[in-house]
């Protein structure tokens, strides 16, 4: 299946903001402009074609297309619309060249942030819509500029009446379509009507019940129209970096550096293996100043640990930004996490050893060692057996809270306190983990 995306019109509203030596489909979103971002979005529900509608300062955006296109791994076809100030409709017409006969195509904007599960969700289920095109909507309280919004009427979750203008309305226009041919049709008849936007062929559809809505629940979507969308949808999309699974410390100290750290990386090249590579080196040093032992030494360990811990996150919050998330770079994440694990908790060992001498470090830390091994090694032995995270409810001592442990001890100079704590809490965790574990799969068999 292809894509149409809609990139012609000019963004009248953006042309005030910072950003207005652009076109509006290149302006930037965290790393990447708004259309590479629709068909990066795209591309993760499995489309990998695309016929993008140029108009506006046409040369510039297929320039910077084409030169991305490789990069973006997807096929490209442009159109321009050399009267693009006319109507967006217009604009999906001129598209229908570069599509088969009677070829059913998704239809996105631009300047439209979605959630790509709800792209995918609608392809799955338009199949079964007998050939009608189908229309996301969306509640009208979660609409962030109501005022603008292509507001529907709806009878029995059936469309009825759609406009920006209409006076009742139960939904919004999501701006995201399965398209059928008959888009075309409808089209070229109100066109030849001299009706030229998009919502007067959907007006035309629904009179003759070939369309029908798609409810996407309330998940994240944003029609950038204006600057104060654009910083309210960055917002979101920083927010939605933050997991389920975050730990405490991640949670309420890392996530809020890390977040600000990777809005700024975003507009650089760094890859997010850099990035992992750049928190392995940290730790590294990390571990140089707890093999010196002194008290000033720990001190700057320990800041080194716990900045490694929040560059940690970085990686992976790039990655999601840029949509560049691989099983490799989640593989290599974890291999080096651990290698910094052993080595920041043997620099903590002969660091001590070599100050104060004695067995019992050398005791106390290898149960610290194996702990921070098996907490991790559990917690993927689980994903392998029920793909998902897991664990359950447990003493949270997750690799946040063991490197921001690893930070207090080393600051109040207590390392053979620390490393026991750090034994007790992790190996307790993974008793817990094993008699859980025992519990769910005899559940799972009755």
């Amino acid at each position: 299946m292809k894509a149409v995306i809609l990139a012609a019109g000019k963004g009248e509203r953006h042309s005030q903001g910072k950003d207005k030596s652009k076109p509006k489909p290149l302006i930037p979103l965290l790393g990447l402009s708004l259309l590479e971002r629709a068909i990066l979005s795209a591309k993760e529900c499995g489309i990998y074609d695309f016929v993008i509608v140029v108009g506006y300062r046409s040369e510039e955006v297929i320039r910077y297309e084409k030169e991305k296109q490789k990069r973006l791994g997807v096929n490209i076809d442009f159109v321009e619309n050399v009267e693009w100030e006319k109507g967006n409709g217009l604009s999906v017409l001129k598209a229908r060249d570069a599509l088969k006969e009677k070829e059913d195509f998704a239809l996105l904007m631009c300047d439209h942030l979605f959630d790509s599960s709800i792209l995918k969700e609608l392809l799955a289920k338009a199949k079964n819509r007998k050939g009608k095109c189908v229309l996301c909507v969306d509640k009208p309280e979660n609409v962030f500029d109501l005022e603008d919004a292509t507001k529907i009427l709806l009878e029995r979750n059936k469309p009825k009446a759609i406009g920006k203008g209409i006076e009742n309305y139960d939904a919004v226009d999501c701006g995201m379509f399965y398209c059928t041919s008959e888009m075309f049709d409808a089209l070229e008849e109100e066109i030849g009507k001299g009706k030229y936007e998009l919502s007067d062929a959907v007006q035309c559809s629904i009179a003759c019940d070939k369309l029908e809505v798609f409810d996407i629940g309330g998940r994240f979507w944003r029609d950038i129209d204006t600057p104060e969308s654009l910083e309210y949808a960055k917002r979101r999309i920083l927010k939605s970096l933050e997991k389920p699974t975050d730990g405490i410390i991640s949670k309420y100290i890392n996530r809020r550096i890390s977040k600000r750290l990777t809005a700024r990386i975003v507009n650089t090249n760094l890859t997010p293996t850099q990035i992992t590579i750049m928190s392995f080196i940290m730790a590294l040093a990390s571990a140089a100043f707890f093999f010196l032992g002194e008290h000033k030494y720990l001190i700057v360990g320990g800041i080194l640990a716990q900045a490694s811990s929040i560059i940690d996150g970085c990686d992976g919050e790039v990655a999601r930004l840029k949509f560049l998330t691989t099983d490799y770079g989640a593989f290599v994440d974890s291999i080096l996490d651990r290698y910094a694990d052993g080595i920041l908790i043997f620099g903590l060992i002969f660091g001590y050893w070599m100050l104060q001498g004695g067995i019992s470090v050398w005791i106390i830390g290898l149960f610290a060692l194996l702990g921070s091994f098996m907490i991790s090694y559990t917690n993927a032995r689980y994903e392998g057996v029920f793909e998902k995270p897991g664990g359950g409810r447990g003493i949270p001592i997750r690799r946040d809270m063991r490197l921001f442990i690893i930070m207090i001890g080393a600051f109040l100079n207590l390392v053979l306190v620390m490393l026991l704590l750090l034994a007790i809490l992790t190996n307790l965790e993974v008793v817990r983990r094993v008699f859980s574990m025992k519990r769910i799969i005899t559940k799972n068999k009755v």
